[in-house]
Parts: C-alpha cells; sequence; structure tokens
C-alpha cells in the first residue's frame, strides 16, 4: 500500500509558496494570482510568473524555509509508515526545493519529493529564479505543474491526504482519501468518500484501523461513506 501526500497545507500548516511570496515577492504577484482564480491562466503559469518575482538572496530564502512550521504529528506518521511497510511519498503542486528544505529541518530528508523545480541563477549575492515542470502532463484538466492523476493511479491500493484545489482530481483515483478544508467540500458535493481529519495523529488511527482489517479496501469504503 501507497501513502501519497500533498504538503502546502497538509504537512506544512500553511501555504509555503504564498508565505515565500509575502514575504518576498514584489506586489505584482497579487494581480496573477487573481488571473488563476479567475480561471484566466493555469496553476503552473500562474506558479511560475509568481516565483519570477521574488526578490531575496539565497541565503534569505533558506532563513526564511527554516522558519516554516509543520503538523507536530507528522513525524510521528512516517514512523508509523515505515514500522508498517507503507511506502510514503510527498506529491506537490508546490516547488521541491521549499519542500525539501523545510523536511530536511525536520530530519526528514529521506521522504521521496514529487514536485516542480526551482531553477537560480545567482552571483556572490542575488538570485534570479524560475521554475520548470518535469512532471507536466497536456492532459491535466488543472493545468497543473504536476499532474497528481498521472502519478497517483488505480488499481494499486493507493492513499492519498490532501487539502486543496490540487488534489480534486486525483480524489477520484486513491482507494482512500483523508481531506480538510476545500478537498473536503469538494469531495462531499462530489459524493466521493474520504476520512475527514485534523491532524496526521487522525489519519495515523484511521490508517492503522485499515490495514488492520481483512479487507482493508471493504472496510475503508465502508467507513469513508459514513463519515
Amino acid at each position: 500500500m501507497q501513502v501519497f501526500c500533498d504538503f502546502d497545507g497538509t504537512i506544512s500548516k500553511e501555504d509555503v509558496t504564498d508565505l515565500i511570496l509575502e514575504r518576498f515577492a514584489r506586489p505584482q504577484w497579487h494581480e496573477i494570482e487573481d488571473q488563476w482564480a479567475n480561471g484566466k491562466i493555469t496553476s503552473a503559469q500562474c506558479m511560475q510568473r509568481q516565483v519570477r518575482l521574488i526578490d531575496a538572496t539565497c541565503d534569505e530564502l533558506d532563513a526564511f524555509l527554516d522558519t516554516v512550521e509543520i503538523d507536530s504529528d507528522f513525524v510521528g506518521f512516517m514512523q508509523f509508515c515505515d514500522m508498517n511497510e507503507l511506502a510514503l511519498s510527498v506529491v506537490s503542486d508546490g516547488v521541491e526545493y521549499f519542500i525539501r528544505r523545510v523536511l530536511r529541518r525536520h530530519g526528514l530528508s529521506d521522504i521521496p519529493v514529487i514536485a516542480n523545480r526551482l531553477v537560480t541563477a545567482s552571483d556572490t549575492s542575488e538570485c534570479a529564479f524560475d521554475l520548470k515542470f518535469p512532471l507536466m502532463s497536456g492532459a491535466c484538466a488543472a493545468g497543473s505543474g504536476v499532474c497528481k492523476c498521472a502519478v497517483v493511479r488505480p488499481p494499486n491500493e493507493h492513499i492519498y491526504i490532501g487539502d486543496g484545489r490540487s488534489d480534486f482530481c486525483v480524489s477520484n483515483e486513491a482507494m482512500v482519501v483523508f481531506a480538510k478544508a476545500k478537498l473536503a467540500d469538494y469531495c462531499r458535493s462530489q459524493r466521493i468518500a474520504f476520512f475527514p481529519y485534523d491532524s496526521f495523529a487522525d489519519i495515523q488511527r484511521s490508517v492503522a484501523a485499515i490495514i488492520s482489517s481483512p479487507s482493508p479496501q471493504r472496510f475503508a469504503l465502508s467507513v469513508a461513506q459514513s463519515a
């Protein structure tokens, strides 16, 4: 059984890219965000244009990333996955460099990360930032930099954990979905069975019950549908 987990707002307490933009980007990033929210540009176009507006040195960026908080129960959940031989990967439409920096600070550098790639061009102090999308799919309806549906595919017994818009389409692909915030609202509107959660302690209890069941898929669906 494979566990795929979103990062921004799921593992991290807040969206890390938004925190970076609030702290370092030129004000035009808000206009770009509005264009995306109104459907005028894709998610990938939005992120690339916003990242190019970041005005910081590489050291300043790293120092800020080292202040980002994660769910206090995530480390315990990762250890639980290791003990139960559940492969755990981060799949995010965020920025790989940001994610790896935050995870490394919390001693979690071994977790595989699937995300958009940050590119830097620097001299002695200044950095120019850009994004590349090695996992983009032209078939992605959401126009995301990372097509999560291409990563999380049935019929494997996948568990997916998320919270936002980039998780909408992939919620139809996983055997078990854990959802909160916008993803929970979407699952309700689309009648997709899911487990609500507030923290990774909640997820760990539910996953423990699922994997101890003689029929994990049947048990998960019956419980999720009543959630």
